[in-house]
């Protein structure tokens, strides 16, 4: 079986999922905090603020806060924060978003209603030193936010009330859900059920983990099989009305024959034009830039801007050369999509770094920019997105009102309001505890459309070892040990364990020229252009693209179904219709 629904029982669970379950994401190493200016918020020593639960271990940005647009843009709500963080010796500076475009007067009051929630959308604001401050502070968010959750309790600021309070939120530094040789484990032995859970191992060698020999959990693998084949665009106008397109919001995309991505010939990389299966949209990736670019300069230095579209460095260590632990990541994802359903197009959109890390307000800033394509050019079929698959996500320090207080939350409750199916990863830490954005899921009306969390099946059916668990995952597909397509330009630092030269039988043909003419297999040289890996984040797209298959099925045998029907309301009927065929229900009916 590759993959199966598990409807949900209705109610949150919080309290099931959440006790006695392991911590999860509890560390990453040092030099990887550092390099994006967060840390761990332990327990234990966190700040705390009477009335306020205390909070579950999360890992965080220390110098933003996330921060509603239409609290930003109010200059007296924005000095009465100050008024409070000064105590604390720290400011805010707000982004000052740009007001967005106007929108065409005809558009009707639904679209108006998007649009202003988007506007009032958590982005990130930044946090430096007081000025004139007398004494050193640290700048700290977490300590900001209870500074703040403080000034609720003594309600000496009228405008500081807990409703507005609860608007803002830590930016959480998110994960990759792929597995890796480190943080998950560091080693190359058995995997645990995640750092620092304390369950010991899946087994005593390599040979018996996810993890290949060497303590690398991707490698090179060769495919004798040619591109799945592809309908050309006037047989996908004339069959479903347009391509599908699913996005996938991950590292970004790399050269590959399959993907139509190939090296530009002085430097970077670019589509194959016009009708390549990977696509970029500029636009969306520039509003990431000016976000990063503008916090960076108001004073969040260790903010690391994602400037293109395109998946790199190969290794944020060049002396050393290894490998980063996410390079590859879209790639991988994409050619899986290929393989299920080649006629589809995949919108890639850089939101991760080649290590896995994800901004939280970059990743806020990316979806909605989505969702406001899709409503601004309503009428433009070529602008709608039909699935988003979302292979990452943290683990928040107050699950208890998190679904209710979280702006990712609600941008994805907004696209599904499009009728945008959206897929999230649910993490390989071994725990119940909740992986978000996947544990946003929820039974939900049967006339709406819903979020899938995935969780990981070994390729013989099982349940992954790795794999969260509990009662927020509606979904499982296979995540282990899954083949795809990999970046053609990568051959990092390892070598091979055994390379011979100068012998009359290893002679290799004229023309070809390796480091060797005869070796032992190359742990980290992909320019065959496959691997083998394993992870949640394998199993989610591959879900997304079983949704878009289905989309195909119906828009093929249902004129009603079409694709160029445009508008929420027919995206909504044929998400539903999809789902329906693939045989998904919850305990609603739905």
């Amino acid at each position: 079986m590759k993959w199966f629904f598990q409807p949900q029982r209705d109610g949150d669970g919080v309290r099931h999922d959440e006790n006695g379950s392991a911590p999860g994401l509890i560390s990453l190493p040092a030099e990887l905090l550092q390099r994006h200016g967060a840390v761990v918020l332990d327990p234990g020593k966190a700040a705390a603020v009477h009335g306020y639960p205390t909070p579950r271990s999360t890992i965080y940005r220390v110098r933003t806060l996330l921060v509603p647009g239409d609290q930003q843009q109010d200059p007296q709500f924005i000095a009465a924060l100050n008024q409070v963080l000064r105590g604390v010796g720290m400011t805010l500076i707000p982004l000052r978003p740009d007001k967005e475009p106007p929108e065409p007067e005809e558009k009707v009051a639904g679209d108006r209603d998007v649009m202003e929630t988007l506007r009032r959308l958590p982005r990130p604001a930044v946090l430096v030193p007081a000025e004139g401050a007398t004494t050193p502070a640290v700048v700290d968010a977490w300590i900001a936010l209870q500074a703040l959750r403080a000034a609720t309790v003594t309600q000496e600021h009228p405008e500081i009330t807990k409703a507005n309070v609860e608007r803002i939120e830590l930016e959480h530094l998110m994960r990759a859900s792929a597995i890796n040789g480190s943080p998950i484990d560091g080693g190359g032995g058995g995997i645990p059920g995640g750092p620092g859970n304390g369950n010991g191992v899946a087994g005593p060698t390599s040979t018996d983990s996810y993890l290949f020999n060497g303590g690398d959990a991707r490698t090179p693998v060769m495919v004798v099989m040619e591109p799945p084949a592809r309908k050309s665009p006037k047989d996908c106008k004339r069959d479903y009305g347009r391509r599908p397109v699913l996005a996938l919001l991950d590292t970004g995309a790399r050269v590959h024959e399959w993907l139509d991505v190939r090296k530009k010939p002085g430097g970077g990389y670019e589509t194959v034009l016009p009708d390549g299966f990977i696509a970029v949209d500029d636009g969306l990736q520039a509003a990431i830039r000016v976000e990063g670019d503008r916090a960076a300069r108001l004073g969040d230095r260790p903010r690391q801007v994602i400037r293109d579209a395109w998946d790199r460095p190969v290794s944020d260590d060049p002396l050393v050369g290894e490998l980063d632990s996410e390079t590859g990541h879209l790639t991988f994802e994409a050619g899986i999509v290929r393989q299920v359903v080649p006629d589809a197009r995949v919108l890639a959109v850089r939101v991760m770094h080649s290590d896995g890390v994800v901004y939280q307000g970059d990743l806020m800033c990316a979806l909605r920019h989505l969702a406001r394509r899709i409503v601004a050019r309503a009428d433009d079929i070529a602008a709608h997105v039909d699935v988003v698959s979302l292979s990452l996500g943290y683990f928040s320090e107050s699950p208890r009102d998190v679904a209710f207080t979280s702006g990712l939350h609600t941008v994805i409750d907004v696209l599904r309001g499009l009728g945008v199916v959206v897929v999230a990863s649910a993490g390989n830490y071994s725990t119940t505890r909740r992986f978000y954005p996947a544990a946003f899921a929820r039974p939900s009306s049967a006339h709406r459309v819903p979020l899938i969390s995935v969780g990981a099946l070994n390729p013989n059916g099982s349940k992954a070892l790795f794999s969260d668990g509990g009662r927020w995952i509606n979904c499982w597909a296979v995540g282990a040990a899954v083949i795809s397509t990999f970046p053609t330009d990568i051959n990092a630092s390892r070598s091979p364990e055994l390379r011979m030269r100068a012998h009359p039988g290893n002679q290799l043909p004229p023309g070809v020229r390796l480091p060797g003419e005869r070796e032992a297999l190359d742990p980290d040289d992909y320019r065959g252009g496959f691997a083998a890996w394993s992870g949640t984040s394998f199993s989610a797209p591959l879900v997304a693209a079983h949704v878009v298959a289905a989309l195909l099925k119906g828009a093929a045998s249902t004129s009603s179904l079409q694709l160029s029907n445009a508008g929420p309301e027919e995206a909504t009927k044929r998400a539903l219709a999809a789902l329906a065929d693939l045989g998904w229900r919850d305990d609603r009916g739905g």
